[in-house]
């Protein structure tokens, strides 16, 4: 069960944008998570997969602006039963579907 908090907390960290202070939110950075590389710099497989699709300039590295989509597209693909959240089996399938269309 702690492995299951522990990953729930650090995909929910990477996948759900923190609330900034009131105040502080403005039209364009409302929507930007600024935490969305981070699922992709700990996983290599990940990693790869969001540069080949969402590399917009093609310059081999994940932006913020381009991990976004990425991030969305991973939630789409990993949340199976579309409950907003993605558990650990639900995150395994996803790396094996993934891994099987690379």
């Amino acid at each position: 069960m702690a492995r299951y908090w522990i990953f729930a907390a650090s995909i929910a960290s990477a996948v759900i944008p923190s609330q900034p202070a009131l105040g502080q939110v403005s039209q364009a950075s409302a929507s930007i998570n600024p935490r969305a590389n981070e699922l992709f710099d700990r996983d290599p497989l990940l990693y790869a997969w969001a540069v080949r699709y969402y590399d917009g300039n093609h310059d081999g590295w994940l932006t913020l602006y381009e991990a976004q989509p990425a991030l969305a597209a991973f939630k789409d693909i990993a949340d199976g039963d579309r409950d907003g959240r993605v558990t650990p089996d639900e995150y395994d399938r996803a790396k094996e579907y993934i891994a099987a269309r690379r």
